[in-house]
């Protein structure tokens, strides 16, 4: 069945700012119902992960852990329209306190040195064992060339994105010259599809979705502080990736027989300093069990988590998943609210899944 998704823009309408900026959700699956986003009739999007992450992807690459398809890798609206850019008269600004100002175009990024990267992304409002989380193979430039290319003034602390949507918010100098700040323009083998921010997009280190623009048109330097429009509905400014978990097996529908070992599996994930272990509970805490992992080629993308459960007892069983980075930040039990704990910060408590088991 398909939902006609809700975009930021027409939550903004409908919440008052201030105090309700609470409930508003930060960025969201989008499920296409009743409009088009690329021209054509709408399809509805395949929640990636519900099944677990998929093995197949649509093009050639060697990689330890799952890529996510492009057609189910989550997407963010943030207007009611995704902008139709022209990709032959594009042309990306470099602007504000540099030296040189100029413009690039599509073909000029193109011809820098390009750096391929695996990436995982994820929503800041993503609740605790969601599938607002993806992986891909991106292509691009890093953005530190780029600025270096116009001569960034000594005075420079932040840099300001925006995008063809009027989306913008803005990054540290230190993070913008990051050797893994990239401007990406392919994904998964092809261009960047529009959904996903033709012609460019940023992809940043160790931060959430909402911090990573697409359809890129303007990268402005200043000597301020530049306030981003969700960050002026309270969510977190630097937007740094608390560690996470999903359970993806077994699911509340699985059918499990007592004395029959079952696979506990999933994938978890962290900000820039990568994972430390993951750990498994049966009896809602009571005791622990360290799963085995399949890392990534970098702490920058999904680690995968496997877990037998060797013998498992008649009756009703509670399961939850926690990890643990190498900076030592670990998930917590967590409870309910609006939006799962996202706001204003993302959350770090740990899914859980509950299973009957005969």
């Amino acid at each position: 069945m398909m939902e006609k998704g809700i975009t930021r823009r027409e939550m903004l309408r409908w919440m008052a700012l201030g105090a309700a900026g609470a409930i508003i959700t930060a960025c969201r699956r989008q499920v296409l119902g009743g409009g088009s986003t690329s021209g054509t009739p709408a399809e509805p999007l395949t929640k990636g992960g519900s099944q677990g992450p998929s093995h197949a992807p649509p093009f050639k690459y060697d990689s330890p852990v799952a890529i996510t398809p492009v057609d189910q890798f989550y997407e963010v609206k943030y207007s009611s329209l995704v902008p139709q850019v022209d990709g032959a008269t594009w042309n990306l600004l470099v602007t504000g306190e540099v030296e040189h100002p100029f413009s690039l175009t599509l073909n000029d990024i193109r011809a820098m040195p390009m750096v391929e990267e695996m990436r995982t992304l994820e929503c800041i409002s993503n609740p605790a064992g969601g599938d607002l989380i993806s992986n891909a193979v991106w292509r691009g430039v890093r953005l530190a060339e780029v600025l270096q290319r116009a001569g960034l003034k000594p005075t420079v602390k932040e840099i300001v994105i925006r995008s063809a949507d009027d989306y913008h918010t803005s990054i540290p100098l230190e993070l913008a010259l990051n050797e893994h700040s990239l401007l990406a323009y392919w994904m998964n083998g092809g261009d960047l599809p529009i959904n996903h921010g033709y012609p460019l997009r940023a992809l940043w280190p160790g931060r959430y979705g909402m911090k990573q623009p697409k359809w890129i048109t303007q990268l402005e330097a200043i000597s301020g502080h530049h306030t981003g429009f969700w960050e002026a509905q309270g969510w977190s400014d630097d937007a740094i990736i608390k560690p996470n978990s999903r359970i993806d097996a077994p699911t509340v529908a699985d059918s499990l027989k007592a004395g029959e070992a079952v696979v506990i599996s999933g994938v978890a994930y962290s900000t820039d300093v990568g994972i430390a272990r993951v750990e498994v509970t049966t009896d809602d805490g009571e005791h622990w069990a360290e799963a085995g992992l399949t890392r990534g080629p970098s702490p920058l993308t999904w680690t995968e988590w496997r877990y037998r459960w060797e013998s498992p007892t008649a009756g009703r069983h509670v399961i939850r998943a926690r990890v643990t980075d190498k900076a030592g930040a670990t998930q917590s039990a967590g409870g309910f609210d609006l939006l799962g704990g996202t706001f204003p910060d993302g959350t770090a408590a740990m899914p859980v899944v509950i299973v009957n088991v005969k």
